[in-house]
């Protein structure tokens, strides 16, 4: 598997891209695609050898749209991983958590996190279209204030500071 390519639905640093480094681990090769339309169509069209894609999520619940895409394509699960999603908190290198105004990430994380805004009130919610694309975002931007909620490969990826784990108990 060290040479595969596998495709995912996300920006780079998102929680899929983490659950295939935990099955497979760091050495695979990864394919960001923007839907997972995308990321099924580049396994059927001969582009990646394989697609990680959701299809439970204990809070959200089931990922219909995943359970048609793969009866639609013909394809077959070959192996699945479990993965306990942490939520961080990530800004700008430099960056403390009393300076966060402003927290982007996508609608189910930041709603998954309602313990953590019930305790900073001051801190704006602001839905995104994908948890590590927050983090994209505000490192390309350099926006200070700002802090997004994704997985700790997104800081990696990003080259960001995590200022606080574990959003979804606080």
């Amino acid at each position: 598997m060290a040479t595969s390519l596998v495709a995912f639905q996300g920006e780079r640093g998102s929680f899929s891209e983490e659950a295939i480094y935990k099955l497979l681990g760091r050495r695979v090769r990864v394919l960001p695609c923007e839907t997972f339309i995308n990321t099924f169509e580049a396994v059927t069209r001969g582009r990646a050898n394989y697609c990680l894609v959701p299809i439970e999520n204990t809070l959200a619940g089931s990922i219909y749209e995943n359970f048609d895409l793969l009866l639609s394509n013909q394809l077959h699960i070959v192996n699945e991983v479990n993965l306990r999603i942490v939520h961080n908190l990530i800004a700008l290198p430099g960056t403390v958590r009393k300076q966060v105004r402003q927290v982007y990430s996508h609608p189910v994380a930041l709603a998954q996190c309602s313990r953590f805004f019930a305790k900073n009130p001051q801190v704006e919610r602001i839905p995104f279209y994908d948890t590590a694309g927050s983090i994209k975002m505000i490192t390309e931007r350099k926006l200070e204030g700002a802090a997004g909620i994704a997985s700790r490969i997104a800081a990696e990826v990003y080259k960001a500071r995590i200022l606080a784990t574990h959003l979804e108990d606080h």
